[in-house]
């Protein structure tokens, strides 16, 4: 690697770590509800879980070499996932605005099932996530960012075992980011595998939360990001 590329690499990975997200009214309401419906049962414990090796070696991003723009979307009604943490954070920043469309639920032979179909989205601005700067190719909220893009590029898969299915980060397979293989892990690519972690904690608790706790959230203040009571599980 180049002493330009390591540089960039090295910039990136020290933002990695910041964070700016506000834990207002909406989110510590959200909080309350999950401690008390989830008492953290069910959810991962980033010192459990390994983190996959390859070769031997752990694979990092080399941000510093990569060309794509992953904030530029393709295609018309694209927009960065928001789950309801994200949503919190955004509208106790006073960046409620910017949230699209809503959650809904999948339905079959005209029956809603306590299973989520769409998730709400960031807006976005000429096919471009509205935070993404043109010019620089930056992240202009990049501490707000919502946590699909903090743990990027890994993710949690399971393996099975003869004890059941065993949680490990992995760095997701296919996609276009170059990346190196190293013998550790540096204090922020391991933030960016907690991130990750913490994305599968979250998608479990929407999980859990959306389908009975609806109307519990809506008196929060979730209303606006949620279908009409008819439209949700009984």
């Amino acid at each position: 690697m180049s002493l330009l590329h390591f540089l960039g690499l090295t910039s990136y990975l020290n933002m990695s770590i910041t964070d700016s997200r506000k834990k207002g009214s909406l989110s510590k309401k959200l909080n309350r509800l999950a401690q008390a419906v989830l008492a953290n049962e069910g959810l991962l414990n980033p010192a459990s879980v390994k983190i996959k090796k390859n070769n031997g070696s752990f694979e990092i991003p080399d941000c510093g070499t990569c060309e794509d723009r992953c904030c530029v979307h393709k295609k018309r009604g694209e927009g960065i996932l928001l789950s309801l943490r994200d949503i919190a954070a955004l509208v106790d920043s006073g960046l409620g605005d910017f949230i699209i469309k809503q959650f809904t639920f999948k339905k079959k032979k005209g029956k809603v099932l306590p299973e989520i179909d769409q998730m709400p989205r960031l807006q976005s601005k000429d096919g471009n996530c509205i935070f993404y700067d043109e010019q620089s190719g930056l992240c202009t909220q990049y501490g707000l960012r919502p946590i699909i893009c903090r743990r990027f590029p890994y993710e949690v898969a399971y393996n099975n075992t003869k004890s059941g299915e065993v949680p490990i980060v992995r760095f997701i397979s296919g996609v276009p980011c170059p990346k190196n293989s190293i013998s550790y892990y540096g204090e922020s690519v391991r933030q960016m595998v907690n991130d990750a972690i913490e994305d599968e904690n979250i998608s479990f608790e929407d999980e859990e939360l959306l389908p009975g706790y609806h109307e519990e959230l809506r008196k929060m203040g979730f209303g606006p990001y949620l279908p009409n009571p008819e439209e949700c599980p009984p």
